[in-house]
């Protein structure tokens, strides 16, 4: 078998754009260059990766399976090409970042702010996102690391290091008459509102199984939101809503209170640093990650 870069770069592009003229165009190349490729993809591994029939293209059984490898491969040499061009221009360099709106004022801008300073010639393409889709960019090699918060286990095919814990609690302005009391209850919760996740994030389904199991009816949410913003944490001190928050977000706001409610089973989660198992760490990419676990670390004792 004698596959070619230039072949695994076309089958990826036919399989995103699941169109051949739409994939040839985003490759420059003409049609009938990548149509050949694909053939000659097929004959190198002896698989049928992709149905030809109706409109568009649509992974074979086997396409599907080949698809990981054919990522994972592309991966590692754009890996290489990047790393070689930083050894070259010695400390100048690229790094691409994920973050989640969570995690990019609390976590990120500490880190480059040590960071920056000690590479005058380092150039940071940040990305904010959703986990979900920072986790897909980077196992496919779009983003060299992520810091995102995470509930349960990635992907096989990253690592996540854990930055700190940082548990999802019950919070209230100070002012709200619930913020006196030394011990609530779900049921202590009954008829108020909340600005509360997205409806399909995990905290939002941890906090929904808690009221079910509870035997209550789910919360009423006055406002969805993907994370707290300064706004929202401003809204939440400057009225009677309760919300569900994570206490990293809480903790430089002394108008807000965090609710004694007892909850049963903890909602969970912390802030991880996301990368890829096969990736070789370049200089630039061990040096975030030592200011990332710098700044959590000046961040956790500012909040103690």
């Amino acid at each position: 078998m004698n596959l070619s870069l230039r072949d695994i770069e076309y089958f990826l592009a036919a399989v995103e754009h699941g169109n051949l003229g739409r994939a040839a165009a985003a490759c420059d190349v003409s049609q009938p260059a990548l149509s050949k490729s694909l053939q000659r993809l097929e004959a190198d591994t002896g698989l049928a990766l992709l149905d030809r029939s109706g409109r568009g293209l649509r992974l074979t059984s086997a396409g599907l399976v080949f698809l990981e490898h054919a990522r994972k491969l592309w991966a590692e040499y754009r890996d290489a090409v990047r790393h070689a061009m930083e050894l070259r221009v010695g400390e100048a360099g690229m790094l691409r970042v994920g973050a989640t709106g969570a995690t990019v004022d609390s976590f990120v801008m500490p880190a480059l702010r040590l960071l920056l300073p000690r590479r005058p010639a380092l150039r940071i393409q940040l990305t904010q996102g959703l986990s979900d889709d920072l986790n897909e960019r980077v196992a496919s090699g779009g983003l060299d690391l992520a810091v995102a918060p995470v509930y349960a286990d990635v992907p096989a095919a990253l690592r996540q290091e854990p930055i700190i814990e940082d548990r999802l609690c019950v919070a209230a302005s100070r002012k709200h008459p619930l913020a006196a009391r030394r011990k609530l209850s779900l049921h202590d919760l009954q008829g108020q509102r909340w600005i509360l996740p997205a409806s399909t994030s995990v905290a939002r389904k941890a906090l929904d199984a808690r009221y079910a199991e509870a035997g209550l009816g789910l919360p009423a949410a006055a406002l969805e939101v993907e994370h707290f913003s300064k706004g929202t944490l401003e809204l939440l001190a400057r009225s009677e809503l309760l919300a569900v928050a994570p206490q990293s977000a809480l903790a430089a706001d002394r108008n807000i209170a965090v609710l004694p409610v007892v909850l049963g089973r903890p909602l969970q989660r912390h802030i991880a640093l996301i990368s890829r198992h096969a990736t070789t760490w370049s200089p630039l990419m061990t040096e975030f990650r030592a200011a990332i676990l710098d700044s959590a670390g000046l961040a956790s004792g500012h909040a103690a």
